[in-house]
Formats: structure tokens, sequence, C-alpha cells
């Protein structure tokens, strides 16, 4: 099968999502823009490859605006199109994802939530604070040969925003959020029931773990060397003191357990696209919560590293925690692809009717607008994640059609690279070049299945017949 046969067959899947045909008609064409601009990212350079011109250029932005549709419904469509891939890595029958935050610098004096966000990072080239959005973010494992993406399924701008304006509307006890409970509820809306979700240290804590276990969610992280867990508490039935009773064993530091190499078990693991030796200890300890353990797996590298990793699964072992969390860096992988390839977060709408922002700005307290600006800042918001996750179905297309078609995107690749990936698999970029390429040579055909000639055709074609469905937004 054709390249671009593939992709629009995928494409036309989401047609249910959109409430009109025209809605539907620029979501191809805008994906299909993204995937053939060779500009720096924008609606303008969508358009232009294309080849359309600046009579559909407000068409085109309006969709991002467009009432037939929310980003929601598009992400979980694409999420549940996803999970039912033959090539979704599992581990013992159950996906596996992976969630993760990412800051973008943002200089939009007008573009709410933008706020200060502290970068914390080894790399001496980002500075310490700047000002952007902050997403959360949740992608799905597939996997072919020793190939492995992380595909991501949706984007959510999650910080900068409350509703709060003053201490006199104190928020509801026991209801505190925070970015991790955000993270949280991503990932229980948008993960199937059962399956496996690997993040950071920085989502390794009892809220997280509270809401998987309510949805049926395996969390697998890591946690600090300087957690301290709890040993099983044993009642005895004869001493009774006062106050109320005691739940919690005695603490146990997790890093005096550490052991040398040869009282360690050892395993052969794949981390980073090596085999590696790694030795491990295995413990269930309590941790959020006094009823019900975790399973705390004390890894030791070859270099010393020592790392404490946490599955709520106690059925798992060492080795298969220890593989599943390695996979936690292909979420980083994807975002500097989104980044560098796609351009995935240069979007620039802005506000009118909201004030400029101060040099370095805080949550943008929503209560002291009035209701029709907040509609309006809730609909850039809106705006913001529609770009963002455009392009991360743009990106997730490019990695599907990697594992999915790997000799013909080799045989319509048209250049020379020193270094390819070692698995045979090609990369996104290697993908979005042969599909250009390829591009280039069925289009001017105009196949009668392919959806991209015929909404071309009716854009370019002045004399559009009446019963032809308006491709306005």
């Amino acid at each position: 099968m054709e390249l671009s046969q593939r992709l629009e067959q995928i494409l036309g899947d989401f047609r249910p999502v959109f409430s009109r045909e025209a809605p539907f008609r620029w979501f191809v064409l805008l994906v299909w823009g993204i995937l053939l601009n060779s500009q720096p990212a924008a609606v303008t350079s969508y358009v232009n490859a294309l080849g359309l011109g600046e009579a559909v250029y407000q068409q085109a932005l309006h969709w991002f605006e467009s009432s037939a549709f929310s980003v929601k419904g598009l992400c979980q469509h694409w999420g549940q199109w996803l999970s039912q891939h033959d090539c979704v890595y599992r581990i013992k029958g159950k996906r596996v994802y992976v969630g993760d935050g990412i800051k973008v610098a943002k200089e939009g004096r007008k573009m709410p939530g933008v706020k200060r966000l502290h970068q914390e990072s080894e790399d001496v080239s980002k500075p310490e604070w700047i000002r952007g959005h902050y997403f959360n973010a949740l992608s799905l494992l597939l996997s072919a040969g020793q190939a492995c993406f992380a595909v991501p399924l949706m984007l959510q701008l999650q910080d900068g925003l409350t509703a709060q304006s003053s201490p006199e509307q104190p928020k509801p006890k026991g209801k505190k959020t925070t970015l991790v409970t955000k993270m949280a509820d991503l990932c229980t809306t948008y993960a199937q029931t059962g399956s496996y979700v690997v993040m950071d240290a920085y989502f390794a804590c009892a809220p997280v773990l509270s809401r998987f276990r309510r949805h049926s969610l395996q969390l697998i992280s890591r946690v600090r060397c300087s957690t301290v867990a709890h040993a099983p508490f044993s009642a005895v039935p004869t001493i009774k003191g006062r106050g109320r009773p005691r739940q919690w064993g005695s603490p146990v530091k997790l890093q005096t357990l550490f052991a040398p190499f040869e009282q360690c078990q050892q395993a052969q693991v794949w981390l980073y696209g090596q085999l590696t030796t790694v030795y491990y200890q295995c413990f269930e300890f309590y941790w959020d919560s006094p009823k019900t353990p975790v399973l705390f797996v004390l890894t030791q590298l070859p270099n010393g590293k020592h790392l404490i990793l946490l599955s709520s699964d106690l059925t798992l072992s060492g080795p298969e925690v220890i593989a599943a969390y390695g996979l936690r860096f292909k979420i980083e992988v994807t975002f500097r692809t989104l980044v560098h390839l796609l351009g995935g977060f240069a979007y620039r709408f802005w506000l009118k009717a909201m004030p400029s922002a101060p040099t370095w700005p805080t949550n943008l307290i929503l209560a002291d607008y009035p209701e029709s600006v907040q509609t309006q800042i809730w609909a850039k918001v809106e705006a913001f994640e529609r770009f963002v996750n455009l392009n991360v179905i743009a990106l997730g297309l490019l990695q599907v059609l990697a594992l999915e078609l790997p000799q013909p995107i080799w045989t319509h690749f048209p250049r020379w690279f020193r270094t390819l990936p070692h698995h045979g698999y090609p990369s996104e970029r290697i993908a979005q070049l042969s599909l250009q390429h390829q591009a280039e040579k069925i289009f001017p055909k105009s196949p009668p299945t392919l959806l991209l000639p015929k909404f071309l055709t009716a854009k370019l074609d002045p004399l559009q017949p009446p019963d032809t469905p308006s491709l306005a937004a």
C-alpha cells in the first residue's frame, strides 16, 4: 500500500469526530500541510505547502476556533484508534503509556496561560527561568522489532490559569488541584483501563496512586533515594494504648537496603537501546497507604548509579520494572521531534481583550475578568491545544507509517544520511521526506481514491457546484 493511501485511510476514520463536513476537510488539509511543509511552522506555511493562497487563509485559521468539534473528542478518538493497533507495546498483555510534562517558551504578553516557569536542567544553554506555557503529555508505546516510539496521544495546557481571585474564595477541602493531580486525571481520562503508566519521580506520590487505583491503572515510576517506606504492621491484641490505633509499621530508609553487587540478583535488560547488565533487589513495603503495598526495585547499574523504582503491580519482576522504566525516555525523544521537526509549539494566537501581562507573570486569575472575556480566554486556550495536538497527530501518523510500511518508506527515501537507525526502521524525519517525495509524483495524477486532491480541487475551483459542501469551517 502506498504511503499516501495508508495515511488518508487513517485520516478518514476521524470523520465521526466532526459534526460538519467542512471542519473535517480542513483537518485533512492541515495535517497534509504539516507533513508537506518545509517552511517555519505556521498556519500560513501549511496553506502555502498545499499550494493554496491568501483567499482561504481565514478559513484555515477559523478551524482552530470552530464549534464543530472539541480537542478532547479529537484526542480521545486518536487514542482509541492507537490502542487497537497491532504494534502496541505490551507488558503481560497490557498496554504501556508514558506521561511527562514539557515547558514551552512563549514571549506573548497577551497570551493566556503564559507565566514564569523554572527549568530544572543540567544543560547550561537553558536559562533557569523562562516565560511560557506548561503542557502535560501522555503517549502510548508502539514497537516493531527493536524500534519503539512513544506516540503522543494528548498534550494539555495545565498551568497558568486559576479560577480563584482572593482568599475569600477558598477551594473546597480535600480537592486541592496541582500539576501532579492534573497529570493523573489526564492519564485516567485517556489511558485504557488496566494499562501501565510510566512516569518520572515528580509524579510518584500518593494522589497519583490513589487515582490510578480507582481507575485500575498501574504506575511504574522512580522515587528519590531519600524515600522512606514502612514495613507491615502487626497489631498485638493484648496491647492497647491511648489515642488512634496505629496503622503504619516501622519506617525503612530504602537507601540503606542497597547490597553489594555479589549479593544482588543479576539480569540482562535492554536500556536505552543497549543490552545492559543490572543488579537489583525487590522489596514490598507500604508507602502511600497503610493498606496497599507497593513493589520497590532497588537497581544498581554497572557504572555504580543507584535507582529506586516503584511499581504498583506486585506481580511484575525486577527486570520487567527496570525495562519498562527505561522506556520512559522515549517521550523525551518525542518532545524533541515535535519541537524541531514539526515545530509543534509554534502557535501565535493572541487575545486583544486581555491586558498585557507583566514581565514575569504569575497565574492568570479568571475571576478578575468579565464572563465574556473568560469565554474568549478558554477559546484561545482551546486554540493553543488544537494547534499542538494537530501536530501531535501528524507526528503520530509518521511514527505509525514508519512501523507499518518501512520498505515503501526506504524505497521513496530521496536522500542520503550518514547515520541511519540501526534497527532498520525509519525515523519520523525519513518518513516525512519519503512522503513528500512520493507526493510530488502522485498528487499531480489526482487519483480518485485520495482525499487531498479532491479537497484541493474544491478549494482551487471558483466554479464549485452548489451541491458540493462548502469548506468554510
